[in-house]
């Protein structure tokens, strides 16, 4: 009767541990980490949760309403950060940001930075990506490439 508990208990703990494998997934999955793009659109919805959350924007391109979604890190990883959802995004300002777009060529990403209305930029994941988002948002927006394409 004991060796069934332990055999049931081990089923139970294997079952779960390849359940929360499989429900957790690698970016380099969904995105193409070997690129960095940068984005500018109006915020239209957040979504703040764990093990994600999500910016909505929209942006015109020629004529067009373009949707757009990115997928961040946590809540506490954002908090981390110094992002404040309340203070710093609000609903309908324009934001630039830095991404990794979506490997399915869908209008979707993984945002790394945000630069916000104060000039901030929020930097997640890497200790470098601040510096090199910070470079890479620079270059572009002076240079008045505000919509980059992938």
């Amino acid at each position: 009767m004991n060796s069934l508990k332990q055999a049931t208990m081990a089923m139970v703990l294997t079952l779960g541990t390849v359940g929360l494998a499989v429900a957790h997934h690698a970016a380099n999955s969904q995105f193409d980490g070997n690129r960095n793009i940068v984005f500018t659109g109006v915020l239209n919805r957040v979504y703040l949760g764990n093990p994600h959350g999500y910016l909505y924007f929209i942006r015109m391109v020629n004529g067009q309403q373009e949707n757009w979604t990115f997928e961040t890190e946590a809540i506490l990883a954002l908090r981390r950060a110094g992002l404040s959802a309340r203070k710093d995004l609000p609903i309908g300002s324009t934001y630039s940001l830095v991404y990794s777009p979506a490997l399915d060529g869908s209008k979707a990403g993984l945002m790394h930075a945000i630069k916000l209305s104060d000039g901030r930029i929020i930097a997640f994941s890497v200790k470098d990506n601040v510096d090199a988002s910070n470079a890479l948002l620079n270059e572009r927006l002076l240079n008045g490439q505000e919509n980059s394409q992938p």
